[in-house]
């Protein structure tokens, strides 16, 4: 059994890991804004803004898995809200390793988030792997910024993966648990042009990557956690209303109205790329959820 530190655990990715390494066995612990416990998982409190960790987080911990970051969904994009996204993300990693350095806390391996943002919001026929150059948008610029913050990680002589998440599929909570109700009820429409692609992943499968990375001491470096269909907008909408056994048939809502409503946020669903995961795949990892018909249906009847 190991004992792993999570900081973000709270969180929709955060739970999803820590159920699965209590089903095999593992010990997972939060780093969280409150102490406590949840779950009978324990939660160790530290406060970024004040440069604390409590001391007795990392007792018996060799590993840890950082998700922590303000949602990049959560708010409009204004000035503030973006550093705050920024800071949320570098600052808590930075934090973390000035501990683990001036603590001489002896980590082996760490696992950081990151997210397909990385290559920007755009439209493209080109399938983008981990090699591939970021985009230049606020997307792509603070996963850069949340990447580079675990360079010092790597420097040190940790082994470190990084995953870039796409779209997490869940009942729980996120994209699904916002879009299904209205696809429930047969008022679901596809999103601008429809043309966009739409990465995404089941929730059972990001909890997956970070797991089979967290373990396999082979894996090191960046890895593309998304679904292998590559689905566009209007692709995906369809399956979504099929699930729920309902009609497709409203007009797209208008790419303006979506600018209008979220600012400059709506490119998160207005454009979007091909990813590919062949990298993960090819480190051993095996998908549970393959075909998006397969995860709607599985999402559709919990």
């Amino acid at each position: 059994m190991s004992k792993i530190l999570i900081t973000g655990g709270s969180g929709l990715v955060g739970k999803a890991i820590s159920e699965l390494l209590l089903k095999k066995d593992h010990e997972p612990v939060w780093l969280s804004r409150e102490s406590g416990s949840f779950k009978g998982i324990k939660k160790y409190k530290w406060d970024i803004s004040k440069n604390h960790i409590d001391e007795n987080a990392f007792e018996g911990v060799e590993s840890v898995i950082h998700l922590a970051g303000t949602g990049i969904a959560d708010k409009r994009w204004t000035t503030s809200y973006k550093q705050q996204i920024i800071d949320s993300r570098v600052k808590s990693a930075e934090l973390l390793f000035n501990h683990i350095s001036k603590n001489n806390i002896k980590l082996k391996t760490l696992i950081g988030g990151s997210a397909i943002g990385y290559y920007g919001a755009s439209q493209s026929e080109k399938i983008f792997t981990e090699s591939d150059e970021p985009g230049t948008d606020f997307l792509a610029e603070s996963c850069v910024l949340w990447e580079k913050s675990y360079q010092p990680f790597i420097n040190a002589g940790i082994r470190t993966s990084i995953i870039r998440t796409g779209v997490v599929l869940s009942n729980q909570g996120g994209a699904y648990a916002k879009m299904a109700p209205a696809f429930k009820y047969g008022f679901g429409a596809a999103l601008a042009s429809g043309n966009q692609f739409f990465p995404w992943i089941h929730i059972n499968d990001i909890a997956g990557v970070f797991v089979h990375t967290l373990f396999n001491e082979t894996t090191n470096g960046i890895y593309n956690a998304v679904g292998a269909e590559l689905i566009t907008n209007n692709d995906f909408s369809k399956q979504l209303a099929n699930s729920f056994n309902k009609p497709f048939f409203l007009p797209n809502v208008p790419k303006w109205a979506l600018k209008l409503a979220m600012g400059e946020g709506a490119a998160m669903v207005t454009e979007g790329l091909k990813i590919s995961n062949q990298k993960i795949i090819d480190s051993g990892y095996k998908f549970e959820f393959e075909s998006l018909e397969k995860t709607l249906k599985d999402l559709a009847i919990k």
